[in-house]
């Protein structure tokens, strides 16, 4: 009788929040080993301006891990004059004047390179973006990132780079029209920006000769579950004023298309996992092909799940810069 020319072979990854089963199918006689099935991460090759399940999963996966990662840090505020705490940073880049330029170019020429200044002026090494639409129809970006930006040199950065290709010279022509005859007021956003402000912004800006329009916000915050909170509602939200032409979304390398760590289910990992099962049934889902069990690196620790906490902290230490207190001490 002829032998079996493969064999199945069950698979777990772990993630920080949620560990994933499934098989693979190990053909013995070409020595390697045929995914019948892949687990949730496939590459993405062609980008149409939308948000699908499955890329979904992925920008969760990697805020999933930028969280884990991040460790509450101090900052000084320059405006309120004293030092803050802070885990994400919440950044958005915006075009000081009507896009006259494709998608793909602004985020080519002008995102593209304002990650590679970030990395080297702020140490930004871990970051997940997004890119929509405003309702003017220009794109702007959302970035979420663990190192703190200061906001004046965020803004100057961001200012110089879209300068280049033309935006702060439109924004100035736009302002010297605009208030010719002396201050204006802004009518159709009265509700949102008072009479005062306005008058404060004008003097700033006749006085810098409109060079430094207020492209940039940056805000922090430190509890996770409200990031979590805001995630949700900025992952999910709909492409009401049209669609990005192109990617929609990146991350840094790192956190790109993470396998996590991935093992043969042996014994001992079974043992454990089989545990959280009888104490967590209704943290499971079973497909067909695979199941997922949602539970935190933090209940692993919690319920003396050794075996998966050190595989997982194994992986983390072999692609990030990464230390066992992150795991061990809990975050508000």
């Amino acid at each position: 009788m002829e032998s079996c020319p493969f064999e199945v072979v069950p698979y777990l990854s772990i993630h920080p929040e949620s560990i994933n089963l499934y098989s693979t199918v190990q053909w013995v006689d070409k020595k390697k080993i045929k995914p019948k099935h892949q687990h949730l991460l496939v590459s993405d090759k062609k980008y149409h301006g939308k948000i699908s399940e499955q890329t979904n999963r992925k920008i969760s996966r990697a805020i999933d891990y930028l969280l884990f990662l991040s460790q509450p840090k101090t900052a000084y505020n320059s405006l309120a004059g004293k030092n803050f705490k802070f885990l994400i940073a919440f950044v958005t880049l915006t075009l000081p004047s009507p896009q006259f330029h494709s998608d793909t170019d602004i985020k080519d020429k002008c995102l593209n390179q304002f990650f590679v200044e970030a990395r080297k002026k702020w140490g930004v090494k871990n970051y997940v973006w997004r890119a929509e639409k405003q309702k003017n129809g220009s794109i702007h970006f959302h970035i979420l990132t663990d190192k703190f930006l200061p906001w004046s040199e965020l803004r100057d950065t961001w200012n110089r780079i879209v300068s280049k290709l033309g935006y702060i010279e439109k924004y100035r022509d736009s302002m010297r029209a605009f208030h010719a005859g002396g201050f204006k007021v802004r009518e159709n956003l009265l509700r949102e920006w008072e009479y005062k402000a306005q008058v404060k912004a004008y003097k700033a800006g006749k006085a810098n000769d409109w060079s430094s329009p207020n492209s940039t916000d940056v805000h922090s915050v430190q509890k996770v579950h409200d990031i979590k909170k805001y995630v949700a509602k900025y992952q999910m939200k709909d492409d009401v004023n049209g669609e990005v032409e192109g990617r929609v979304w990146g991350c840094n390398e790192a956190l790109s298309n993470i396998k996590g760590a991935v093992e043969i289910a042996s014994f001992t990992y079974s043992r454990e996992i089989a545990f959280i099962v009888r104490n967590k049934p209704e943290r499971i889902y079973s497909s067909d092909y695979f199941t997922v069990i949602h539970v935190s690196i933090a209940e692993l620790l919690a319920m003396r799940c050794m075996a998966l906490f050190k595989l997982f902290c194994s992986f983390l230490l072999q692609h990030f810069d990464f230390n066992y207190q992150v795991a061990m001490t809990p975050t508000a």
